[in-house]
Order: C-alpha cells, then sequence, then structure tokens
C-alpha cells in the first residue's frame, strides 16, 4: 500500500493526541469557574499527561505481541469514552477521574501511529515524512487552543471534548479500513505485573517533577526506589520483559533516546517560559504573545521538513544533529542576552526541528520488527518526559531567583516584583538551557555513530 495512504491513515490519529494536549488549556477558568474547581484546576491537564505518559511502553509491548490495530482501536475507543465522560462530568473529581480514563487512550495514539509508519515506510525514506508530521503536530497546537477558546465563549466547554467523538469514528474507520494488513503478532504471554510496576514508577517519577504536586516529596521519592526495585527483581526473572534487555544494547539506540529527550526538554523550556516572559515581564496580552510563539512552531516544522528530506535524499543524520544543538545553544545564548526574541525563535525552532527526523530514523534502523512497538514507544517516552523534565528544571531555576508561587489563572504573588527581578529569574532559566544544549552538542558529537540506513522494511543495519 502506499506510503501516503499509510500516513494519512494515521495522521488524524496523531492529531487527536496532540490536539488533546492543548485544547483543554484555554477554557480552563471556565471549567473552574463551573464546576468550583478551586486548586485542583490544575491536575484536568496533569492527569491526561500522567495517564498518557504511564501507559506509553504498555501499548508498545502490547502491539509487538496482539498487532498493531487492535490495540490503535483498543486506544481510540478508550480515548473516545474518556471524551464522553469528561464531557458529562457534573463535578471537578469525575472530570479528573475522566480525564485519567482518556488519558490511557490517548497514551496509545502517537506511539502506536509512529510503529505503524516505522512498518511500513523504510528507515532511509520516513524521514521526508517527518515534516507532515511535524506539521499535523504544529497546526494542532496552534489550533488547540483556539478551538478551546471559541467552543468556550460560543458554546459550552463540554464541547472541547465532544468534538472527538466524529473525529475518533472517523480515525476508526481509517484505521479499519486502510491498516488490517498490519494486525500481525506473536505467540508470548504478557508481562502484565512488570508493566503494572512500570506504569508505578512513571506516575510517581512525572508526580516527583510535577511542580504542582502537593504531596511530599520524599515520600514519592522513596515510593518510587522500591516500585524500581521490585520493577528490576520482577523482569530478571520473566521469559518476555516488557522491557527487553536487548533491545538497550542496540547501537545508537540509547544515545538518540537521551537526545529526543534534551530536545524535547529545550523545546518545552521555550514554549512554556518565553510567554510567559512575554506576558510578566514585558507586558503582553496573551494573544500577542501566542503570535509571537508561531514564529517557533513553524520554524520546528520548517526543520523537520527539510531535514528529512535530506535524510531521504542522503542518508545523512548526524551532522543534521549535531548542527540543531549547536543552533539551540545558540539560540538560548541570545534569549539570555535579551537580543532579538524572534530571530532566536526561529533558530532554536529550525535547530530542534533538525533534530526530530534525524534522532526518529536512528531508532526505527536498529530496532528488529519483533521489538519495534516497545522500542519506538520507550523512544516516545523519552519524547514525553523531556516535556515534564523540561517545564520541572525550569520552574526549580526561575524561583531560586523569583522565590514565590505562581497562581492557576497569573501571577498570583508575582504583582510584589519589578519586571527587571523577573527578568533574573528567565535569564537564569535560559543560561540553564543553554548548559543542556551544550551538552547535549557535545554527546551528539562523541556518542552518535554514523549508520547506513535501511531502505527497506522490516530489516536493519546495525
Amino acid at each position: 500500500m502506499s506510503p501516503k495512504i499509510i500516513f494519512s491513515s494515521v495522521a488524524l490519529v496523531i492529531a487527536l493526541g496532540s490536539l488533546e494536549k492543548s485544547i483543554v488549556t484555554t477554557p480552563l477558568p471556565i471549567i473552574g469557574a463551573d464546576l468550583g474547581a478551586g486548586q485542583s484546576l490544575t491536575w484536568v491537564v496533569t492527569a491526561y499527561l500522567l495517564a498518557a505518559t504511564a501507559v506509553l511502553p504498555v501499548y508498545g509491548k502490547l502491539s509487538d505481541i496482539f498487532g498493531r490495530v487492535k490495540m490503535l482501536n483498543t486506544s481510540v475507543v478508550l480515548f473516545i469514552l474518556g471524551s464522553i465522560a469528561c464531557a458529562m462530568s457534573q463535578d471537578i473529581t469525575m472530570l479528573i477521574g475522566s480525564r485519567v480514563l482518556q488519558g490511557i487512550g490517548g497514551g496509545g495514539l502517537i506511539a502506536l501511529a509512529f510503529t505503524v509508519i516505522a512498518d511500513t515506510i523504510p528507515a532511509r525514506e520516513v524521514g521526508k515524512y517527518q515534516g507532515y508530521i511535524s506539521a499535523v503536530y504544529a497546526v494542532s497546537s496552534i489550533a488547540g487552543p483556539l478551538l478551546g477558546g471559541f467552543f468556550a465563549e460560543h458554546l459550552s466547554w463540554r464541547w472541547v471534548f465532544w468534538i472527538n467523538l466524529p473525529l475518533g469514528g472517523l480515525a476508526l474507520l481509517l484505521i479499519n479500513t486502510h491498516l488490517k494488513h498490519l494486525n500481525h503478532g506473536r505467540n508470548s504471554r504478557f508481562d502484565w505485573f512488570g508493566a503494572l510496576l512500570l506504569m508505578i514508577s512513571t506516575t510517581l517519577l512525572l508526580l516527583l517533577l510535577s511542580p504542582e504536586t502537593a504531596l511530599d516529596s520524599l515520600l514519592v521519592a522513596a515510593a518510587l526506589v522500591v516500585s524500581l526495585i521490585l520493577f528490576t527483581l520482577v523482569e530478571r526473572n520473566v521469559r518476555d520483559p516488557i522491557l527487553p534487555g536487548r533491545i538497550f544494547v542496540l547501537p545508537g539506540y540509547m544515545v538518540s533516546v537521551g537526545l529526543i529527550l534534551c530536545s524535547q526538554l529545550l523545546m518545552f523550556a521555550v514554549l512554556v517560559y518565553l510567554p510567559l516572559q512575554l506576558q510578566w515581564q514585558y507586558g503582553m496580552t496573551a494573544s500577542a504573545a501566542g503570535v509571537i510563539m508561531v514564529v517557533f512552531m513553524m520554524s520546528i516544522t520548517t526543520g523537520a521538513y527539510f531535514g528529512g528530506k535530506r535524510i531521504a535524499r542522503t542518508g545523512l543524520y548526524k551532522s543534521l544533529v549535531v548542527i540543531g544543538f549547536a543552533m539551540a545553544a545558540v539560540a538560548l545564548a541570545m534569549l539570555y542576552a535579551g537580543v532579538m526574541t524572534k530571530v532566536a525563535l526561529a533558530v532554536a525552532g529550525l535547530g530542534l526541528g533538525l533534530t526530530l527526523p534525524s534522532l526518529n530514523v536512528v531508532v526505527q534502523n536498529v530496532l528488529p520488527p519483533t521489538d519495534r512497538g516497545i522500542g519506538l514507544s520507550m523512544f516516545g517516552y523519552g519524547r514525553e518526559l523531556g516535556g515534564a523534565v523540561g517545564v520541572a528544571v525550569c520552574s526549580a531555576l526561575f524561583h531560586i531567583k523569583v522565590p514565590v508561587l505562581v497562581g492557576e489563572g497569573g501571577s498570583d504573588g508575582l504583582s510584589a516584583y519589578h519586571p527587571l527581578q523577573l527578568g533574573e529569574g528567565f535569564t537564569l532559566t535560559y543560561a540553564g538551557m543553554g548548559i543542556i544544549a551544550v551538552f547535549a552538542f557535545v554527546c551528539a558529537v562523541i556518542l552518535l555513530k554514523v549508520q547506513d540506513l535501511s531502505g527497506a522494511v522490516g530489516t536493519q543495519k546495525p
């Protein structure tokens, strides 16, 4: 089947997964007022992200055993059921619980979509589709807040969730029409206990990183250590562990996972903290700051598109990763100095965009078909974890200079600070991110090895 048909069949799945992360952010104040949410409001966002990230590796392993299409169908159905529950929620507790169910479904959307692409498009060719994937991400990220605001103001905030029903139904139709031939698995027993411990460990790690958690950090850290010990003991005695050790020794695999974590860490740092700086320090409106951030999103898409085209044409990718992190380091230095913000955003976006197809093809190239689901899911896991780590590190750096708690709807507690004092918090944040960009650059130069990219599906050239 044509790769374009395959890609068009999963593009909507990718859009659903990425749209849901941003569409809820704009109507949050209206949802909070309607349901009397209080300080629990931010958990409407956090609950989805926690659940979606925790189940990522589980979906990958299940798809290796039971087939991609079965798990894609399961993921979309759970996502739709969660959306219905969210739309019908009568209080904040029900909404948060429904977002967990929605996240359990949503976690498999993007991970399995990428696995389907890897099953059907050779590693060398998949790079040129990365630009289209990034375009889907960019459009979803921009359209999400706009749609959320429109529904909340002109219809009801519940339409933020009702809209997923027709989109999810169309996704199911495309999946079962064009991807039925991919529903192959293997005869193996699933490691349910290991999966449960992995999900618990992931949730505890994200809670530990989240600045929103009200739990005792020492208690969460202790529980995380215990769960990781139990997970290690269980995995040693299972015939087919959920995380097979063989994938971690594949050439370039762990380096690529680490580098994509750094890439997403830097991306989320800019996405979250630059708009805050534009509003808190420079007094811009949210819409004006959003317009400036479009430069960043469009640059990421452009970098990914042309980077993927170059990989498909030449088979070379390491230089793109090295150049990408170098550009990110330069851009963060410009943000630190407070000069040419729009140019810095364009440079950062182009650089980080170049890393996306490059690291993706390395992972796809070395993974054997039997472990492709779990291998790509762990790659996606590193990508999602990078965003959480980025926000947590930026928050810690910012509050070293600005030791106040930031309110849910704005900048409670910041009014006592002069804009120059707020600027000190942001410059420290950019300095820290610049150091991470330089570190990633050095790792890419030293650790990322050049490989010949496979030109066929289902083969690898280590």
